[in-house]
């Protein structure tokens, strides 16, 4: 058999595919090798190509080995290869993820056009269904009944759900059997239903015990050594040729994802199945890619960017930069703007790109530290994002124009007439890249947050939200609390900030601090919520930047300007300076009071300050949160 060459960092092992970069000699002393998780070669390219980026890193590691001690090469060295490893694990989930949904779009358009029909027979299965789905429904535990029957394209069952649960809201608004009956407004498998529930007082009839069948349940039955989201994770893997070993945690991330994805795809047909407009909405935004629901039921699939990632793209930028001349400083000053954009926007088609696109990347540059500076001179740009940065130690404008100026000439580069990957460039936003402070929203706006904080289906945008708005913490401190951080003293509930949990983390030894919650978040129901989680009280995110650019988003969708006519920035952390800016101008509290409550170190009080301890009682700091007010 011919012997094929491989390209370069490409090799063949026990029938497996790897990566591999062999560093220059006197370096290290050992190459870096990673498994790209396949036997199929076409597959090894592609996922050569994912992490592409990162091998940029490694090669300029090796040509600066010179000026780099050797303790420092090895430590580099590791830290791109996690990173490389991570990234190969993050887009091929993501990929496989989001080929698995493609297998959604037939059951959309298939229940898009669910009728119900009476139930005629009557049949005693048919009622217990009918009656244990209303008990569900009563106590809210009906999404597992539901989740069960789309599953096994149960239409039986779902005929049953969808009526009983047009049934039920009709119920809870205060209608009467005898009225929905009498009313030929309402479906008439509605009002058939309804008239049965009076003759055979459905409501009260047992449901089974199905904990005590009349045969032996446990018969033959094996113990498997997988559970079924287990037995699903590995299917699912095999199918797209990729091997995590089910003891790692790369499986572990990838199961996870797979079982979010699932559920959301239920509750989306679910919601889809109820004719639930607005459930739809908000699950379809979540889910890619995205199914039209509507009447026509061979929709013509929308075409789909084709042209080259933006990471290929940029390599090939480099390389022409290069040739033409491009300098050291500014290829390591490149790489460091690649890095960021890397780690904040989604490596998309080229021509994918939009201006809000650009302009989301731009104004969350502005938010970066100096990383000449301590403690980010020591940090990863990833754990840089995940830093509330003060306004004090952020980059200068001068620095964010830099990296729009690198986009522009990646873009520009794109637009070539030898290359012409893109007719037009996102780079079109408008931005002055000068200094400017941090500004607070008034109260229009914060009705205007409120509102939709009250309307929105997704929980962590909900309560990252009211958080921010009602205890002034940062967007770490939101992002990390869990249940345990909740709790009672005496009357009153607070937070406890605290970096008790390994996974949680403080910006200074002030921001340890108790915060009594507002009455406000007690009122729309945060007590309640926080009692129904399991451990992290925004469970549903896993990066505090999730909120950042989410936020970005939001501001626009509410009409809500970045920049208010004072000329002052706005993001998420102006909840902060919102929330004590409020305090301060409209009431009288004693300074080190507010201090206590937003954790900033106690002041103007010269020496005195050092023997004064964050000991106020709760009574008094509750005053000073519940103090602060949004004007309707």
């Amino acid at each position: 058999m011919r012997h094929i060459k491989l390209p370069e960092n490409l090799i063949l092992r026990n029938e497996r595919f790897y990566f591999r970069y062999v560093f220059p000699c006197k370096f290290i002393g050992s190459d870096i090798r990673i498994s790209l998780k396949t036997k199929n070669l076409q597959c090894a390219l592609q996922r050569l190509d994912l992490i592409s980026p990162h091998v940029n890193r490694l090669k300029e590691l090796a040509s600066s080995r010179n000026d780099i001690d050797t303790k420092q090469l090895v430590f580099k060295a590791k830290s791109i290869t996690d990173d490389m490893k991570q990234a190969l694990t993050f887009k091929l989930s993501k990929k496989i993820i989001a080929e698995e949904q493609q297998g959604y779009s037939s059951k959309v358009h298939a229940i898009s056009g669910f009728k119900t029909k009476g139930i005629h027979n009557h049949s005693p299965e048919h009622l217990r269904i009918a009656a244990e789905i209303m008990l569900a429904i009563a106590d809210g535990s009906s999404d597992e009944l539901l989740i069960d029957a789309l599953n096994s394209n149960d239409f039986e069952v779902l005929n049953i759900f969808v009526l009983v649960t047009q049934y039920m809201s009709l119920k809870n608004s205060g209608v009467s059997n005898q009225q929905i009956c009498a009313n030929t407004q309402v479906q008439k498998s509605i009002r058939q239903f309804a008239k049965m529930v009076d003759v055979l007082s459905l409501v009260s009839m047992p449901i089974p015990d199905e904990s005590e069948p009349d045969f032996d349940f446990f018969d033959d039955f094996e113990v498997d050594d997988f559970s079924a989201e287990d037995q699903d994770a590995i299917e699912v893997l095999k199918k797209h040729d990729v091997q995590f070993d089910t003891n790692s945690l790369e499986f572990i991330k990838f199961k996870s994802l797979l079982e979010n994805s699932r559920n959301l795809q239920t509750k989306f047909l679910a919601s889809c199945l109820l004719k639930d407009q607005e459930s739809q909405q908000v699950f379809e935004s979540l889910i890619t890619p995205k199914f039209s629901v509507g009447n026509n039921t061979n929709p013509v699939p929308k075409s789909e960017p084709s042209g080259p990632l933006f990471s290929k793209v940029h390599q090939e930028f480099l390389e022409f930069k290069i040739k033409e001349g491009l300098s050291e400083r500014l290829q390591n000053e490149y790489a460091r703007f690649y890095e960021i954009w890397c780690l904040l926007v989604e490596d998309k088609p080229i021509e994918a790109y939009k201006a809000s696109d650009i302009g989301r990347f731009i104004d969350r540059c502005y938010q970066l530290p100096k990383k000449n500076l301590a403690p980010y001179n020591k940090m990863s740009f990833k754990e840089c994002l995940d830093y509330d940065v003060p306004p004090e130690v952020c980059i200068q404008p001068k620095t964010v124009q830099g990296y729009y100026k690198w986009l522009q000439g990646v873009f520009s580069y794109a637009k070539r007439d030898t290359v012409e990957y893109i007719q037009h460039s996102p780079c079109t936003i408008k931005r002055e890249f000068k200094q400017r402070i941090r500004g607070a929203f008034n109260s229009e706006e914060l009705n205007k947050f409120e509102a939709f904080a009250m309307q929105t289906k997704s929980m962590w945008q909900k309560w990252s939200l009211l958080l921010a708005m009602y205890t002034g913490a940062r967007r770490t401190e939101i992002y990390q609390l869990r249940k345990s951080d909740i709790r009672r003293e005496g009357a009153i509930d607070y937070i406890l900030v605290t970096d008790e949990h390994e996974s949680q983390r403080l910006k200074t030894e002030n921001a340890k601090r108790r915060i009594p919650i507002h009455k406000r978040l007690i009122e729309l129901g945060f007590l309640d919520y926080v009692e129904n989680t399991d451990e992290r009280i925004l469970y549903e995110i896993t990066s505090a930047e999730s909120i950042t650019s989410w936020f970005a988003r939001l501001i626009t969708k509410l009409d809500i300007p970045s920049v208010n006519e004072l000329d002052e920035m706005r993001s998420f952390h102006s909840f902060r300076h919102t929330f004590i800016s409020n305090i301060r101008n409209n009431h009288s509290f004693d300074l080190a009071l507010l201090q206590q409550v937003v954790g900033h170190e106690l002041s103007n009080g010269g020496i005195t300050d050092k023997y004064t301890h964050k000991s106020a009682s709760l009574i008094r700091l509750a005053g000073v949160v519940n103090s602060f007010e949004i004007n309707q």
